[in-house]
């Protein structure tokens, strides 16, 4: 039996929902990624131009969440890594299939289990930075932008 999230599997998909989302091929989408630039505070040493993910999944997935790219079937989600940090990608709960805009920057399989739902509600300048260069905005219909007493902009469900 092959392996659902293999990696070739979810590049299969990826290439699909770049495609079928966003309008955009894996080329386009990862020169997209490359014109974002380096994420402010994460992947340091891993990204580069011809690592462009490195360190993005959290702000990819986040402009995606509120956006509502979503695919029907899947859910925005991430997961805790044994090092500290986390992964974030998007699931199909009853297939358990997944679509990862970032296995890109991996250089082995990963496993894609224990993931969790919950998404802090800053708009971190990471994500906006993603909204901007896929031209992407918050979807009104679900979210709503907020400002706290510190003056930092969350994004909230209605």
């Amino acid at each position: 039996m092959s392996n659902i999230n293999s990696r070739k599997e979810i590049e299969k998909r990826n290439e699909t929902f770049f495609k079928e989302t966003l309008n955009l091929s894996l080329e386009e989408y990862l020169k997209k990624m490359i014109r974002a630039g380096k994420p402010k505070k994460y992947a340091n040493e891993h990204w580069s131009e011809q690592n462009p993910t490195a360190g993005r999944c959290g702000s990819v997935i986040g402009a995606l969440r509120i956006s509502n790219n979503i695919p029907e079937g899947y859910i925005p989600c991430g997961q805790k890594e044994a090092n500290g940090g986390s992964h974030f990608y998007l699931i199909n709960p009853k297939t358990k299939e997944v679509i990862d805009p970032t296995v890109y920057q991996m250089n082995k399989e990963y496993d894609y289990d224990n993931y969790h739902t919950r998404f802090l509600p800053q708009l971190s300048s990471n994500v906006s930075d993603i909204l901007n260069e896929f031209k992407l905005s918050i979807d009104p219909l679900i979210f709503e932008k907020k400002t706290d007493k510190r003056g930092v902009t969350l994004i909230c469900k209605k």
